[in-house]
């Protein structure tokens, strides 16, 4: 992370954050990382993150500057990017004492993600655990006809998993207050890094240990304007795959390049273009190389 020379909203100058995600999303599961946190300076927020874009489920572990000893950990439901601050529950947040410095070693962090619960470790002790039944009821949840039961604020939808690392001392007045403030930008060369050692991931899945991936029929098999199914990426259909319609905004299927006709066309066009165009020019220069000889 380094300064950027622009005032944000709030008039200040703030460090760049970044992020790492994976690619593709994993439902339930251990993920493990090692990691040597860049909160050497109060404000600085380091993180390790499962998360869902949209809806917004997420599960973490966050370690701030203004105590780099103690271990955050988090869980939100359907808390989407463009949703208000104010409408954010935050009250599920749970604060541990390490007794070490993250920001000066490494430390392994595991995040256990299962159908009816949430469990946190930091080098195999564990130092949280919730059950989905503990969780708050969601109000805007229809019955479960097989259970009587409503719905659960729980994270549950497929997520990516995430390592980050953020100012949040030169924010608003509550997350700097909440992060530590002011930022250490002393230096103008000042960085703060986040180094991961490594991750591992063992995905869960309902009636299966292990599922080798991608799994069979994976993709798309006929272009069409939807809904695709896409098997093994969810459970939203109730058989353990995910249905997408392209009508859908931001929801795409992976194509290849080499099924994708509406790249393949004009890329060919393209292509037969410009070898016709290099094709004519040699031809030119043949031409009046051969009448320079010959005269």
């Amino acid at each position: 992370m380094k300064l950027d020379h622009a005032p944000n909203s709030y008039g200040r100058l703030q460090g760049l954050g970044s992020v790492v995600s994976t690619t593709r999303f994993m439902q339930y599961g251990k993920v493990k990382a090692r990691i040597k946190t860049g909160s050497s300076s109060p404000g600085v927020v380091s993180a390790f993150i499962i998360r869902n874009e949209d809806p917004g489920d997420e599960i973490d572990f966050e370690i701030v500057g203004r105590d780099p000893s103690e271990a955050q950990t988090n869980f939100y439901y359907r808390t989407p990017p463009d949703m208000l601050t104010e409408l954010i529950d935050y009250s599920n947040t749970g604060r541990e004492p390490l007794g070490a410095n993250t920001a000066l070693g490494f430390h392994e962090y595991e995040i256990e993600w299962m159908p009816d619960y949430i469990q946190w470790k930091v080098d195999g002790r564990m130092i949280r655990r919730v059950f989905k039944n503990e969780t708050k009821d969601d109000v805007d949840s229809a019955i479960d006809p097989s259970t009587g039961q409503k719905g659960k604020k729980f994270p549950s939808t497929p997520a990516r998993i995430q390592f980050g690392i953020w100012d949040g001392g030169q924010g608003s007045n509550g997350t700097a207050a909440w992060a530590g403030s002011p930022t250490d930008w002393s230096k103008s060369d000042q960085t703060y890094e986040i180094q991961i050692d490594y991750v591992d991931i063992e995905c869960y899945y309902s009636g299966n240990e292990t599922q080798k991936w991608p799994p069979p029929g994976y993709g798309p098999t006929i272009l069409h304007d939807g809904p695709y199914n896409t098997p093994g990426l969810g459970n939203w259909s109730g058989n353990g795959d995910s249905t997408y319609n392209e009508q859908e905004p931001g929801v795409r299927p992976f194509v290849p390049f080499y099924k994708n006709y509406k790249l393949m066309i004009p890329m060919g066009c393209f292509l037969s273009l410009t070898l016709i165009i290099i094709g004519t020019v040699q031809l030119v220069k043949r031409r009046r190389l051969a009448q320079v000889r010959w005269t």
